[in-house]
Protein backbone atom coordinates (compact mmCIF):
# COMPACT_ATOMS: atom_id res chain seq x y z
CA UNK A 1 0.00 0.00 0.00
CA UNK A 2 1.48 3.13 -1.03
CA UNK A 3 1.17 6.05 1.91
CA UNK A 4 -0.22 8.95 1.72
CA UNK A 5 2.64 12.46 1.56
CA UNK A 6 0.92 13.63 5.36
CA UNK A 7 1.61 9.93 6.67
CA UNK A 8 3.85 10.28 9.73
CA UNK A 9 7.70 8.28 9.75
CA UNK A 10 10.64 7.93 11.34
CA UNK A 11 13.48 8.58 9.59
CA UNK A 12 16.49 9.13 12.00
CA UNK A 13 17.64 7.71 15.22
CA UNK A 14 20.80 7.02 17.80
CA UNK A 15 21.21 6.15 21.29
CA UNK A 16 24.83 6.66 22.99
CA UNK A 17 26.04 4.98 26.01
CA UNK A 18 29.23 6.59 27.61
CA UNK A 19 31.06 3.93 29.73
CA UNK A 20 34.12 6.19 31.00
CA UNK A 21 31.53 7.20 33.71
CA UNK A 22 32.85 10.81 35.55
CA UNK A 23 34.34 12.18 32.24
CA UNK A 24 34.97 15.96 32.96
CA UNK A 25 34.85 17.10 29.78
CA UNK A 26 31.18 16.12 28.86
CA UNK A 27 28.19 17.57 30.05
CA UNK A 28 24.60 16.25 29.73
CA UNK A 29 23.64 18.89 26.67
CA UNK A 30 26.75 17.08 24.66
CA UNK A 31 24.97 14.01 25.25
CA UNK A 32 22.54 15.64 24.10
CA UNK A 33 24.16 16.78 21.27
CA UNK A 34 25.93 13.81 20.32
CA UNK A 35 22.90 11.77 20.21
CA UNK A 36 21.21 14.59 17.83
CA UNK A 37 24.00 14.47 15.30
CA UNK A 38 24.07 11.06 15.01
CA UNK A 39 20.37 10.66 14.27
CA UNK A 40 20.61 13.19 11.42
CA UNK A 41 23.41 10.79 10.29
CA UNK A 42 21.07 7.61 10.91
CA UNK A 43 18.80 9.19 8.20
CA UNK A 44 21.46 9.57 5.69
CA UNK A 45 20.63 12.47 4.38
CA UNK A 46 21.53 14.72 7.57
CA UNK A 47 22.51 18.37 6.24
CA UNK A 48 19.48 18.36 4.21
CA UNK A 49 16.85 16.96 7.25
CA UNK A 50 18.51 19.49 9.47
CA UNK A 51 17.58 22.29 7.66
CA UNK A 52 14.01 20.95 7.81
CA UNK A 53 13.79 20.38 11.65
CA UNK A 54 11.51 23.05 12.98
CA UNK A 55 10.87 21.73 16.56
CA UNK A 56 13.56 20.10 19.31
CA UNK A 57 11.39 18.78 22.38
CA UNK A 58 13.73 17.91 25.14
CA UNK A 59 13.03 14.97 27.74
CA UNK A 60 13.32 16.63 31.49
CA UNK A 61 16.32 15.07 33.54
CA UNK A 62 15.11 13.06 36.81
CA UNK A 63 17.90 14.83 38.81
CA UNK A 64 14.75 17.78 38.40
CA UNK A 65 12.77 16.01 41.23
CA UNK A 66 15.00 17.99 43.72
CA UNK A 67 15.49 21.57 43.29
CA UNK A 68 19.06 21.63 44.58
CA UNK A 69 19.70 18.83 42.37
CA UNK A 70 17.59 20.11 39.64
CA UNK A 71 19.98 23.49 39.98
CA UNK A 72 23.31 21.80 39.16
CA UNK A 73 22.43 20.72 35.59
CA UNK A 74 20.85 22.72 32.72
CA UNK A 75 17.01 22.22 32.77
CA UNK A 76 15.97 23.75 29.13
CA UNK A 77 19.04 22.78 27.05
CA UNK A 78 16.72 23.15 24.25
CA UNK A 79 18.14 26.41 22.67
CA UNK A 80 21.69 25.54 23.58
CA UNK A 81 20.78 22.47 21.11
CA UNK A 82 19.39 24.65 18.52
CA UNK A 83 22.88 26.61 18.18
CA UNK A 84 24.90 23.81 18.11
CA UNK A 85 22.93 22.03 15.74
CA UNK A 86 22.33 25.51 13.63
CA UNK A 87 18.67 24.44 13.42
CA UNK A 88 17.83 28.37 13.16
CA UNK A 89 14.48 29.15 13.95
CA UNK A 90 13.56 25.69 15.32
CA UNK A 91 10.88 25.72 18.39
CA UNK A 92 12.04 24.40 21.73
CA UNK A 93 9.58 22.18 23.68
CA UNK A 94 10.27 20.05 27.08
CA UNK A 95 8.43 17.41 27.73
CA UNK A 96 6.69 16.68 31.01
CA UNK A 97 7.91 14.12 34.04
CA UNK A 98 6.73 10.55 33.08
CA UNK A 99 8.48 7.34 31.73
CA UNK A 100 5.27 7.42 29.46
CA UNK A 101 7.06 10.48 27.59
CA UNK A 102 9.06 9.40 24.63
CA UNK A 103 6.10 7.58 23.22
CA UNK A 104 3.72 10.27 24.25
CA UNK A 105 5.46 12.96 22.11
CA UNK A 106 5.76 10.13 19.02
CA UNK A 107 2.02 9.90 19.15
CA UNK A 108 1.34 13.75 19.76
CA UNK A 109 3.78 14.89 17.03
CA UNK A 110 2.66 12.32 14.30
CA UNK A 111 -0.07 13.87 14.64
CA UNK A 112 0.84 17.42 14.08
CA UNK A 113 3.15 16.07 11.16
CA UNK A 114 0.35 14.74 9.67
CA UNK A 115 -2.04 18.04 9.85
CA UNK A 116 0.90 20.13 8.79
CA UNK A 117 1.51 21.86 11.84
CA UNK A 118 5.27 20.73 11.85
CA UNK A 119 7.58 19.69 9.14
CA UNK A 120 10.21 17.96 10.95
CA UNK A 121 10.23 17.06 15.11
CA UNK A 122 13.59 15.63 16.52
CA UNK A 123 13.00 14.25 20.14
CA UNK A 124 15.97 13.81 22.40
CA UNK A 125 16.48 12.46 25.94
CA UNK A 126 19.36 11.77 28.29
CA UNK A 127 21.19 11.90 31.73
CA UNK A 128 24.53 11.85 33.06
CA UNK A 129 23.58 10.91 36.44
CA UNK A 130 26.32 7.97 36.75
CA UNK A 131 28.80 10.96 36.13
CA UNK A 132 26.92 13.15 38.11
CA UNK A 133 27.64 10.91 41.26
CA UNK A 134 31.27 10.14 40.64
CA UNK A 135 31.94 13.57 39.78
CA UNK A 136 30.31 15.14 43.16
CA UNK A 137 31.24 12.19 45.06
CA UNK A 138 34.67 12.44 44.25
CA UNK A 139 34.85 16.22 44.44
CA UNK A 140 34.76 16.93 40.79
CA UNK A 141 34.35 20.22 39.23
CA UNK A 142 30.32 20.35 37.04
CA UNK A 143 30.47 24.08 37.31
CA UNK A 144 30.40 23.57 33.51
CA UNK A 145 27.11 21.69 33.41
CA UNK A 146 24.81 24.48 33.80
CA UNK A 147 23.89 26.40 30.56
CA UNK A 148 19.87 27.26 32.28
CA UNK A 149 19.21 29.79 29.65
CA UNK A 150 15.35 28.95 29.29
CA UNK A 151 14.49 31.25 26.49
CA UNK A 152 11.61 30.68 24.57
CA UNK A 153 11.34 27.38 25.44
CA UNK A 154 7.57 26.03 25.56
CA UNK A 155 6.13 23.50 28.20
CA UNK A 156 2.91 23.03 26.84
CA UNK A 157 1.97 19.94 28.70
CA UNK A 158 0.54 20.25 32.44
CA UNK A 159 2.41 19.01 34.94
CA UNK A 160 0.34 16.81 38.04
CA UNK A 161 1.87 15.16 41.04
CA UNK A 162 1.38 11.28 40.83
CA UNK A 163 0.50 11.13 44.42
CA UNK A 164 -2.25 11.81 46.64
CA UNK A 165 -1.65 13.44 50.00
CA UNK A 166 -2.38 10.61 52.12
CA UNK A 167 -0.20 8.21 49.85
CA UNK A 168 2.53 11.03 50.03
CA UNK A 169 1.92 11.16 53.93
CA UNK A 170 2.28 7.01 54.52
CA UNK A 171 5.48 6.76 52.07
CA UNK A 172 3.97 5.76 48.68
CA UNK A 173 5.88 8.09 46.61
CA UNK A 174 8.83 5.80 46.07
CA UNK A 175 8.09 3.69 43.24
CA UNK A 176 9.74 0.86 44.80
CA UNK A 177 6.98 0.53 47.27
CA UNK A 178 4.04 1.60 45.04
CA UNK A 179 5.17 -1.38 42.76
CA UNK A 180 5.50 -3.62 45.55
CA UNK A 181 1.87 -2.99 46.21
CA UNK A 182 1.16 -4.12 42.58
CA UNK A 183 3.31 -7.23 42.91
CA UNK A 184 1.64 -8.45 46.21
CA UNK A 185 -1.73 -7.43 44.47
CA UNK A 186 -0.70 -9.42 41.38
CA UNK A 187 0.45 -12.39 43.70
CA UNK A 188 -3.01 -13.01 45.64
CA UNK A 189 -4.98 -12.81 42.39
CA UNK A 190 -2.28 -15.41 41.03
CA UNK A 191 -2.73 -17.52 44.07
CA UNK A 192 1.04 -17.85 44.67
CA UNK A 193 3.02 -18.33 47.78
CA UNK A 194 5.94 -16.06 47.92
CA UNK A 195 8.15 -18.69 46.92
CA UNK A 196 6.13 -19.45 43.87
CA UNK A 197 5.32 -15.77 43.23
CA UNK A 198 9.67 -15.04 43.39
CA UNK A 199 9.83 -18.08 40.96
CA UNK A 200 6.95 -16.14 38.81
CA UNK A 201 8.92 -12.76 38.51
CA UNK A 202 12.03 -14.87 38.63
CA UNK A 203 11.26 -16.46 35.35
CA UNK A 204 10.07 -13.42 33.24
CA UNK A 205 12.71 -11.10 34.26
CA UNK A 206 15.56 -13.55 33.74
CA UNK A 207 14.39 -13.32 30.22
CA UNK A 208 15.19 -9.62 30.54
CA UNK A 209 18.35 -9.94 32.06
CA UNK A 210 19.29 -12.47 29.04
CA UNK A 211 18.65 -9.65 26.36
CA UNK A 212 20.58 -7.18 28.00
CA UNK A 213 23.35 -9.71 28.38
CA UNK A 214 23.75 -10.01 24.56
CA UNK A 215 22.89 -6.00 23.93
CA UNK A 216 26.13 -4.03 23.30
CA UNK A 217 23.68 -0.93 24.36
CA UNK A 218 22.89 -1.95 27.78
CA UNK A 219 24.23 0.54 30.63
CA UNK A 220 24.43 -3.51 32.53
CA UNK A 221 26.17 -5.32 29.68
CA UNK A 222 27.14 -8.00 32.10
CA UNK A 223 26.90 -12.00 32.28
CA UNK A 224 22.61 -12.56 32.69
CA UNK A 225 21.83 -13.76 36.40
CA UNK A 226 19.52 -16.50 36.46
CA UNK A 227 15.79 -16.26 37.63
CA UNK A 228 17.06 -17.64 41.53
CA UNK A 229 19.59 -15.21 41.73
CA UNK A 230 17.69 -12.26 40.39
CA UNK A 231 14.91 -12.54 43.12
CA UNK A 232 16.91 -13.47 46.35
CA UNK A 233 17.61 -11.92 49.32
CA UNK A 234 20.77 -11.72 50.16
CA UNK A 235 23.72 -9.53 50.91
CA UNK A 236 23.94 -7.89 47.80
CA UNK A 237 20.99 -7.86 46.57
CA UNK A 238 18.70 -7.37 50.25
CA UNK A 239 14.90 -6.46 50.18
CA UNK A 240 14.18 -3.24 49.80
CA UNK A 241 10.42 -3.69 49.53
CA UNK A 242 8.51 -6.95 49.63
CA UNK A 243 9.05 -8.92 47.29
CA UNK A 244 11.65 -6.48 45.94
CA UNK A 245 15.60 -6.32 45.44
CA UNK A 246 17.69 -4.08 43.69
CA UNK A 247 18.19 -6.70 40.76
CA UNK A 248 14.08 -6.40 40.03
CA UNK A 249 13.75 -2.06 40.35
CA UNK A 250 14.93 0.18 37.59
CA UNK A 251 18.55 1.18 37.40
CA UNK A 252 18.39 5.12 36.61
CA UNK A 253 22.10 5.25 37.20
CA UNK A 254 23.69 6.27 34.22
CA UNK A 255 25.08 7.75 31.24
CA UNK A 256 22.95 7.63 28.39
CA UNK A 257 21.25 9.62 25.62
CA UNK A 258 18.61 8.72 22.70
CA UNK A 259 17.27 10.89 19.74
CA UNK A 260 14.51 10.74 17.10
CA UNK A 261 13.50 12.58 14.38
CA UNK A 262 9.85 12.53 12.53
CA UNK A 263 8.65 13.53 9.34
CA UNK A 264 6.15 12.49 6.74
CA UNK A 265 6.35 10.93 3.23
CA UNK A 266 6.70 13.73 1.37
CA UNK A 267 9.75 15.48 3.34
CA UNK A 268 11.45 12.22 3.50
CA UNK A 269 10.76 12.29 -0.29
CA UNK A 270 11.45 15.72 -0.82
CA UNK A 271 14.92 15.61 1.17
CA UNK A 272 15.48 12.46 -0.79
CA UNK A 273 15.30 10.40 2.60
CA UNK A 274 15.51 6.41 1.00
CA UNK A 275 12.53 4.69 2.06
CA UNK A 276 14.74 1.92 3.48
CA UNK A 277 15.23 4.16 6.73
CA UNK A 278 11.20 4.94 6.74
CA UNK A 279 9.62 3.06 9.96
CA UNK A 280 6.02 4.00 10.41
CA UNK A 281 3.93 4.75 13.50
CA UNK A 282 1.08 3.06 12.12
CA UNK A 283 -0.89 3.10 15.54
CA UNK A 284 -0.96 4.86 19.06
CA UNK A 285 -3.08 5.56 21.63
CA UNK A 286 -2.39 7.64 25.07
CA UNK A 287 -4.78 6.98 28.62
CA UNK A 288 -4.17 7.91 31.92
CA UNK A 289 -5.32 4.87 35.07
CA UNK A 290 -7.48 6.47 37.83
CA UNK A 291 -5.22 9.08 38.62
CA UNK A 292 -4.50 7.86 42.53
CA UNK A 293 -3.46 4.37 42.70
CA UNK A 294 -5.14 4.32 46.41
CA UNK A 295 -8.43 5.22 44.34
CA UNK A 296 -8.04 2.25 42.07
CA UNK A 297 -10.64 -0.39 42.38
CA UNK A 298 -8.25 -3.50 41.63
CA UNK A 299 -4.45 -3.11 42.23
CA UNK A 300 -3.14 -6.07 40.33
CA UNK A 301 -4.92 -4.58 36.54
CA UNK A 302 -4.00 -2.23 34.52
CA UNK A 303 -7.43 -0.81 32.65
CA UNK A 304 -5.71 2.20 30.85
CA UNK A 305 -3.12 -0.76 29.12
CA UNK A 306 -5.79 -2.68 28.24
CA UNK A 307 -7.86 0.30 26.52
CA UNK A 308 -4.81 2.07 24.72
CA UNK A 309 -3.28 -1.41 23.53
CA UNK A 310 -7.02 -2.39 21.96
CA UNK A 311 -7.05 0.80 20.57
CA UNK A 312 -3.60 1.56 19.24
CA UNK A 313 -4.02 -2.43 17.36
CA UNK A 314 -6.89 -1.28 16.11
CA UNK A 315 -5.84 1.61 14.62
CA UNK A 316 -2.95 0.00 13.09
CA UNK A 317 -5.21 -2.18 11.62
CA UNK A 318 -3.62 -5.41 13.05
CA UNK A 319 -3.94 -7.82 16.61
CA UNK A 320 -1.60 -8.71 19.44
CA UNK A 321 -0.92 -12.09 17.88
CA UNK A 322 0.74 -10.05 14.66
CA UNK A 323 3.50 -8.32 16.60
CA UNK A 324 6.45 -9.58 16.12
CA UNK A 325 8.59 -7.27 18.52
CA UNK A 326 7.71 -5.57 21.42
CA UNK A 327 9.63 -3.50 24.38
CA UNK A 328 7.04 -3.78 27.70
CA UNK A 329 7.63 -1.18 30.09
CA UNK A 330 9.50 -2.91 32.78
CA UNK A 331 10.50 -0.95 36.03
CA UNK A 332 8.98 -3.41 38.04
CA UNK A 333 8.45 -7.01 37.81
CA UNK A 334 4.93 -5.83 38.60
CA UNK A 335 4.32 -3.33 35.24
CA UNK A 336 5.07 -5.91 32.93
CA UNK A 337 2.84 -8.57 34.38
CA UNK A 338 0.17 -5.88 34.28
CA UNK A 339 0.67 -5.12 30.51
CA UNK A 340 0.82 -8.79 29.98
CA UNK A 341 -2.28 -9.00 31.28
CA UNK A 342 -4.23 -6.36 29.70
CA UNK A 343 -2.45 -6.80 26.36
CA UNK A 344 -3.16 -10.93 26.54
CA UNK A 345 0.47 -11.38 25.93
CA UNK A 346 2.04 -14.73 27.21
CA UNK A 347 4.81 -14.09 29.49
CA UNK A 348 6.50 -17.45 29.05
CA UNK A 349 5.88 -17.61 25.35
CA UNK A 350 8.65 -17.20 22.66
CA UNK A 351 8.39 -13.32 22.13
CA UNK A 352 11.03 -11.72 24.30
CA UNK A 353 9.17 -8.72 26.47
CA UNK A 354 12.13 -6.65 25.72
CA UNK A 355 14.16 -5.69 22.80
CA UNK A 356 16.39 -3.68 25.40
CA UNK A 357 16.68 -5.46 28.40
CA UNK A 358 14.54 -3.55 30.03
CA UNK A 359 15.30 -0.56 32.73
CA UNK A 360 16.77 -2.94 35.46
CA UNK A 361 19.28 -4.52 33.33
CA UNK A 362 19.53 -2.43 29.63
CA UNK A 363 18.80 0.65 32.24
CA UNK A 364 18.16 4.17 30.96
CA UNK A 365 17.19 7.68 32.19
CA UNK A 366 14.21 8.39 34.10
CA UNK A 367 12.05 9.71 32.22
CA UNK A 368 13.80 8.99 28.67
CA UNK A 369 14.17 4.96 28.76
CA UNK A 370 11.49 4.31 26.34
CA UNK A 371 13.30 6.16 23.39
CA UNK A 372 15.90 3.93 23.49
CA UNK A 373 13.13 1.20 23.20
CA UNK A 374 12.02 2.85 20.30
CA UNK A 375 15.19 3.29 18.80
CA UNK A 376 16.17 -0.33 19.35
CA UNK A 377 12.98 -1.06 17.64
CA UNK A 378 13.41 0.92 14.09
CA UNK A 379 17.07 -0.69 13.84
CA UNK A 380 15.41 -3.99 14.22
CA UNK A 381 12.44 -3.37 11.76
CA UNK A 382 14.66 -2.06 9.36
CA UNK A 383 16.23 -5.26 9.34
CA UNK A 384 12.73 -7.23 9.47
CA UNK A 385 10.81 -5.13 7.45
CA UNK A 386 7.78 -7.40 7.19
CA UNK A 387 7.37 -7.49 10.85
CA UNK A 388 5.73 -5.25 13.12
CA UNK A 389 6.99 -3.89 16.93
CA UNK A 390 5.07 -2.71 19.62
CA UNK A 391 6.41 -0.05 22.53
CA UNK A 392 4.69 0.03 25.63
CA UNK A 393 5.78 3.49 27.84
CA UNK A 394 4.37 4.11 31.41
CA UNK A 395 4.29 7.03 33.76
CA UNK A 396 4.24 7.58 37.16
CA UNK A 397 2.58 4.41 39.04
CA UNK A 398 0.92 2.18 35.79
CA UNK A 399 -0.85 5.96 35.34
CA UNK A 400 0.15 7.29 32.74
CA UNK A 401 0.05 5.12 29.93
CA UNK A 402 1.33 5.26 26.11
CA UNK A 403 1.46 3.00 23.29
CA UNK A 404 3.06 2.63 19.65
CA UNK A 405 2.74 -0.12 17.00
CA UNK A 406 5.34 0.13 14.35
CA UNK A 407 6.47 -1.06 11.17
CA UNK A 408 8.41 -0.48 8.27
CA UNK A 409 5.45 -0.67 6.35
CA UNK A 410 2.05 1.21 6.24
CA UNK A 411 -0.95 0.45 7.74
CA UNK A 412 -2.97 -1.01 4.90
CA UNK A 413 -5.48 1.46 7.12
CA UNK A 414 -5.52 5.41 6.13
CA UNK A 415 -3.10 6.73 8.85
CA UNK A 416 -5.13 7.64 11.48
CA UNK A 417 -4.28 9.64 15.33
CA UNK A 418 -7.80 8.77 16.44
CA UNK A 419 -9.41 10.88 19.34
CA UNK A 420 -8.29 9.77 22.96
CA UNK A 421 -10.47 12.48 24.90
CA UNK A 422 -13.45 9.47 24.34
CA UNK A 423 -10.77 6.43 25.84
CA UNK A 424 -10.34 8.66 28.81
CA UNK A 425 -13.99 9.34 29.10
CA UNK A 426 -14.28 5.60 29.81
CA UNK A 427 -11.55 5.27 32.62
CA UNK A 428 -12.39 8.25 34.57
CA UNK A 429 -16.47 6.71 34.59
CA UNK A 430 -15.38 3.54 35.92
CA UNK A 431 -16.50 3.38 39.90
CA UNK A 432 -13.61 4.58 41.77
CA UNK A 433 -12.88 4.59 45.99
CA UNK A 434 -13.04 7.69 48.08
CA UNK A 435 -9.84 8.01 49.61
CA UNK A 436 -10.34 8.82 53.63
CA UNK A 437 -7.82 11.07 54.97
CA UNK A 438 -9.67 10.34 58.50
CA UNK A 439 -10.30 6.80 58.46
CA UNK A 440 -11.67 5.09 61.79
CA UNK A 441 -13.48 1.87 62.14
CA UNK A 442 -13.28 -1.89 60.86
CA UNK A 443 -11.72 -2.90 57.04
CA UNK A 444 -9.83 -5.05 55.24
CA UNK A 445 -6.24 -5.30 53.30
CA UNK A 446 -6.30 -4.66 49.76
CA UNK A 447 -2.69 -4.46 49.04
CA UNK A 448 0.39 -4.19 51.33
CA UNK A 449 4.63 -4.05 51.16
CA UNK A 450 7.41 -4.12 53.91
CA UNK A 451 9.91 -1.42 53.49
CA UNK A 452 13.40 -2.63 54.39
CA UNK A 453 16.69 -1.51 54.99
CA UNK A 454 20.21 -3.24 55.98
CA UNK A 455 18.54 -4.10 59.42
CA UNK A 456 15.77 -5.96 57.84
CA UNK A 457 11.90 -4.84 57.96
CA UNK A 458 11.13 -1.21 59.34
CA UNK A 459 7.55 -0.13 58.03
CA UNK A 460 4.60 -1.93 56.93
CA UNK A 461 2.58 -0.37 54.67
CA UNK A 462 -1.18 -1.03 53.84
CA UNK A 463 -3.84 0.07 50.88
CA UNK A 464 -6.93 -0.94 52.22
CA UNK A 465 -10.84 -0.48 52.35
CA UNK A 466 -13.22 0.62 55.34
CA UNK A 467 -16.37 -1.18 55.50
CA UNK A 468 -17.98 1.76 54.35
CA UNK A 469 -15.93 1.19 51.02
CA UNK A 470 -13.89 4.02 51.48
CA UNK A 471 -9.97 3.38 50.92
CA UNK A 472 -7.27 4.49 53.30
CA UNK A 473 -3.09 3.85 53.37
CA UNK A 474 -1.80 2.86 57.03
CA UNK A 475 1.08 1.94 58.34
CA UNK A 476 1.22 -1.19 60.47
CA UNK A 477 2.70 -1.50 64.40
CA UNK A 478 6.43 -1.72 64.84
CA UNK A 479 6.25 -5.10 65.72
CA UNK A 480 8.91 -8.20 64.87
CA UNK A 481 6.70 -10.67 65.14
CA UNK A 482 4.21 -8.94 62.70
CA UNK A 483 7.03 -8.11 60.55
CA UNK A 484 7.69 -11.94 60.08
CA UNK A 485 4.28 -12.49 59.47
CA UNK A 486 4.53 -10.04 56.75
CA UNK A 487 7.00 -11.23 54.65
CA UNK A 488 5.93 -14.54 54.61
CA UNK A 489 2.47 -14.71 54.37
CA UNK A 490 -0.78 -12.98 52.32
CA UNK A 491 -2.70 -10.94 54.07
CA UNK A 492 -4.77 -9.25 51.39
CA UNK A 493 -8.24 -9.87 52.44
CA UNK A 494 -7.55 -10.15 56.61
CA UNK A 495 -9.37 -7.57 58.60
CA UNK A 496 -8.44 -4.89 61.08
CA UNK A 497 -8.80 -2.08 62.78
CA UNK A 498 -7.48 1.46 61.36
CA UNK A 499 -6.86 4.71 63.57
CA UNK A 500 -6.22 8.41 62.08
CA UNK A 501 -3.01 10.19 63.59
CA UNK A 502 -1.50 13.17 62.47
CA UNK A 503 1.96 11.66 61.48
CA UNK A 504 0.40 8.47 59.50
CA UNK A 505 -2.83 6.19 60.05
CA UNK A 506 -2.31 2.94 61.98
CA UNK A 507 -3.67 -0.45 60.79
CA UNK A 508 -4.30 -3.11 63.71
CA UNK A 509 -4.51 -6.87 62.49
CA UNK A 510 -7.77 -8.32 63.87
Amino acid sequence: MNAADNTPILVGVSQRTYRDTGNPNRTPTDALHDALELALQNSGRGEALRGAIDTLCTEPSLLEVSAELGALISRFPGPELVKRLGLKDARCLKAPDGGNGPQMLINHFAKELNQGQRRAVAICGGELTASFKSLLGGGGDISHWPNDVKGDTQQPWAERSGTHSEELRHNLWLPTHMYALFENALRHRYGHSLSEHQEHMGKIMQGLSDTAAANPDAWSYQRPRSAKQLVSFEERSPCLALPYNKYLCAQMNIDMAAAVIMTTVATARELGINEDQWIYLNGCADVNEVWYVAERADLSRSGAVALAGETALARAGCHIDDIALMDIYSCFPSAVEMACDALNIDPFGQRPLSITGGLPYFGGPGHGYSLHAVVTLVEQLRERPNDKGLITANGWYMTKESIGIYSAKPSEMHWQRGDDAALQAQIDAQPHHHIDGAPSGHGHVDSFTVVCDNNGPQQGIIIGSLDSGARFVAHTEQDDALFAQLMSEDVIGQRGVVSSGEQHNLFRFK
